[in-house]
């Protein structure tokens, strides 16, 4: 298996963290990490490969160009850099070819091995995480190979100014063959999604963001205290944030843990969570 990391502008403290999970739970992989330069980053479970090393193509171009997003300097570029990666990995992946690609977010904590889910979806062209019907979070997406990737370069322009959620749900209803994966509840938009009846047999829960969010609650905890101070229920009792976007209810969840990995405690089952998007990006706290 292949991993993909992307951290453009900065390198977040807690990368180092994401790194080594990944390294610990995901035995004879790969993992690259695609970043600038004048970052000097230096990781010995990883390859390290500078974006200004690969060819841009005609689409990540036309991007920087017309996308209104590409310009807006928000949190130092935030969602240019969020939808940016998608070119990146594209370059990266025509560069070099790699098949059966894991692109994780840097604040994303790997808890099972990958390799049991590969032999279910490595038929697929694309996989994700959704945890509402009009979008997915990027927490964890799977990429068959470099033909998938230059078509998701193509659509990525059809929608310019459109958030990096946006544009994944629109990658996921027009990719052929793409999957899914279980988030822990049969929800509507689940059961109705293509190949719904082949994501049966696998036997994890991915977390887009909810569930992380949940058990460590968000980032910026008090920017979004006073913000939105007169939502009620917005944050459980153990200061756990609920987010109120997504169709899960995730706070009626029983959640063990067993030797520093996450399950979703069901009737007479235990589930196991496979990755735990860490909003809070206290990584140390849920390292194996």
């Amino acid at each position: 298996m292949n991993f993909i990391l992307v951290a453009l502008g900065s390198i977040p403290k807690y990368l180092d963290d994401c790194i080594l999970q990944i390294k610990k739970t995901q035995k004879s992989s790969k993992i690259y990490l695609l970043t600038n330069k004048n970052t000097n980053y230096s990781n010995k479970n990883c390859k390290i490969i500078y974006v200004e090393k690969l060819k841009k193509t005609k689409e990540h171009d036309l991007f920087i160009k017309n996308s209104k997003l590409a310009k807006d300097n928000y949190r130092n570029f935030f969602w240019k850099h969020s939808i940016e990666r998608l070119y990146y990995i594209n370059n990266f992946l025509r560069k070099t070819n790699l098949t059966n690609v894991f692109h994780i977010e840097n604040d994303v904590l790997l808890f099972q091995d990958l390799r049991i889910i590969l032999k279910r979806i490595k038929s697929f062209n694309f996989a994700c995480v959704r945890d509402d019907a009009k979008r997915v979070i990027g927490s964890l997406i799977f990429i068959k190979n470099r033909d998938v990737s230059n078509y998701i370069a193509k659509i990525c322009n059809k929608y310019l100014n459109q958030n990096d959620m946006k544009i994944l749900n629109q990658l996921d209803k027009k990719i052929k063959n793409s999957i899914n994966l279980p988030v822990g509840e049969n929800l509507d938009f689940i059961k109705n999604s293509k190949n719904y009846k082949k994501i049966r047999n696998i036997p994890f829960i991915f977390d887009a963001a909810a569930i992380g969010q949940f058990i460590d609650g968000p980032h910026r905890k008090k920017f979004i205290k006073r913000v939105f101070p007169k939502i009620k229920n917005l944050f459980s009792k153990n200061d756990g944030f609920i987010n109120l976007d997504t169709k899960l209810k995730v706070s009626n969840w029983s959640i063990k843990w067993i030797d520093k990995k996450p399950y979703k405690q069901e009737t007479n089952n235990l589930i196991p969570i496979a990755n735990l998007h860490i909003h809070s990006k206290n990584l140390k706290r849920f390292k194996i």
